[in-house]
């Protein structure tokens, strides 16, 4: 190994050896903590020797540097050139970012020096000047780690084997031959043939543009932003439904060998056959889910809120989930804020979004804010929220997704809010688990009684979907 006695012998300082344990302590868990998913990290990122080797003849040379000037390990510095520099370089997610930079603050401090410091429970730094004294003490150690080492709940383990097991499903309907076996029971073509059939039956009825048009200005016109949002998301809403609509037909024609089976078609044959959604229907509709039931069912969500909104003006509680432009409808909620100050000069590009968790469930709320918007369906990723307490709080055992009561949604400007950064978890909220930055929708603020980076740690989120 490349970390030899020699290296423990290059820099004289007492603190060296604590510095270089619990920098290794750190790229392991780091590293490690990759096997959660988006739990551990949003992107799996590849840390290596080379961050490790790179880090270490940093914190060599900075000792090196304070013992010949007669000054103190300065911790600043060296928090920044390993999570910022040597790690950072690679980390491309901001989120990601404020997570390593977490683990810095925690394990790369003067703190760590204590004789009573601990990363976890029975996890110390040992003390010695051989090399051996640490190999045995690390030998010793447990094979199997409890996910709290990494900051997470021990609920991780679960959501890990989770993962684990969904990716070996899914290995295993990818390696099914596509052709029929022998006799009885009914063909691939006759199975697609029962699900086209059921699905045409439900699938709901195209937009009349016209009809849309008159319905939207009878309830303001598209003068309001939550209208022009209204009209987008049906715009968008019918591009999917004309494009299911279509092929449900054409793959009954292609499958009675009326037209031919195009790769398109028998892609989506496939994909109905394992119950899986078709990649052109995801692609349109930017909705990912594990199976054709769950994103029939959004579809059919969303297109009753939007037909009721039209038909009977804004609902009292919104479900984000059910837009294809959250992000858009977010900034439309600010605008009507903004113009409802205008007396005051309010511009939206001073104006940022409020948060505040309401102890009301959906069907609790019985009319809407009279500034604002409520919000439902949101659910917590790594914890739960305490209703009577309105508070962040340790999820239930064996619960990986704790459902958030409405929330109202409002505005103000930025120089008027007011935030306790002690007591306030800015949350990322993201559409599914799939913590990519195309899903990422905004930051949500959260109250907290306990240090907020316990809730970095242990990767909490809010998503509107826990699929």
């Amino acid at each position: 190994a490349w970390l030899n006695q020699d290296v423990l012998d290059t820099v004289s300082q007492p603190q060296w050896k604590t510095m270089l344990y619990a920098l290794c302590f750190m790229h392991t868990v780091v590293q490690e903590r990759r096997k959660f998913g988006p739990l551990g990290f949003n992107v799996p990122y590849e840390f290596n020797q080379s961050d490790l080797s790179a880090s270490v003849q940093f914190m060599q040379n900075h000792l090196n540097e304070v013992e010949g000037k007669k000054r103190p390990v300065d911790w600043i510095v060296v928090n920044y050139m390993v999570c910022e520099v040597q790690y950072g370089g690679k980390i491309t997610d901001d989120w990601d970012r404020r997570l390593f930079n977490t683990y810095g603050q925690k394990w790369l401090t003067s703190r760590i020096l204590g004789a009573e410091f601990e990363f976890y429970q029975g996890y110390k730094i040992p003390v010695g000047n051989d090399i051996e004294i640490f190999r045995r003490y690390i030998e010793d150690m447990a094979y199997n780690d409890n996910p709290e080492i990494f900051g997470l709940h021990v609920n991780a383990d679960l959501a890990y084997r989770t993962l684990q097991t969904g990716n070996v499903l899914t290995t295993i309907l990818d390696s099914q031959p596509k052709e029929g076996g022998g006799s009885g029971g009914l063909t691939r073509e006759e199975t697609v043939l029962k699900i086209l059939e059921d699905l045409q039956s439900k699938l709901p009825a195209d937009y009349n543009m016209e009809e849309k048009k008159n319905c939207i200005k009878a309830i303001g016109g598209m003068g309001k932003p939550l209208n022009i949002c209204l009209s987008q998301e049906i715009d968008r809403l019918q591009k999917v439904l004309t494009l299911v609509r279509r092929m449900l037909a054409n793959l009954k024609l292609a499958i009675a060998g009326t037209i031919v089976m195009s790769p398109e078609l028998q892609n989506a044959l496939d994909a109905l056959f394992d119950a899986r959604v078709p990649e052109s229907w995801e692609k349109v509709s930017q909705l990912v889910m594990p199976n054709i039931g769950l994103w029939w069912v959004n579809i059919l969500g969303r297109n009753e809120q939007l037909f009721s909104w039209m038909k009977n003006n804004r609902p009292n509680c919104f479900w984000l989930t059910g837009f294809f432009n959250p992000q858009g409808f977010l900034t439309a909620n600010r605008q009507e804020v903004c113009r409802k100050h205008v007396k005051e000069n309010w511009a939206l590009d001073d104006v940022t979004s409020t948060y505040e968790v309401q102890k009301a469930e959906k069907d609790e709320v019985r009319r809407g804010p009279e500034e604002g918007v409520y919000i439902y369906g949101f659910f917590l990723d790594g914890c739960k929220w305490d209703k009577d307490k309105g508070k962040l709080v340790d999820s239930d055992p064996k619960v990986l997704f704790a459902p958030l009561p409405v929330i109202l949604i409002s505005a103000c400007l930025q120089s008027a809010k007011k935030n306790d950064p002690k007591h306030t978890y800015v949350c990322p909220l993201y559409k599914n688990p799939k913590r990519t930055g195309l899903n990422f929708i905004t930051p949500v603020d959260l109250r907290t009684e306990e240090d907020t980076d316990k809730w970095t740690m242990r990767g909490v989120c809010l998503l509107c979907s826990e699929y």
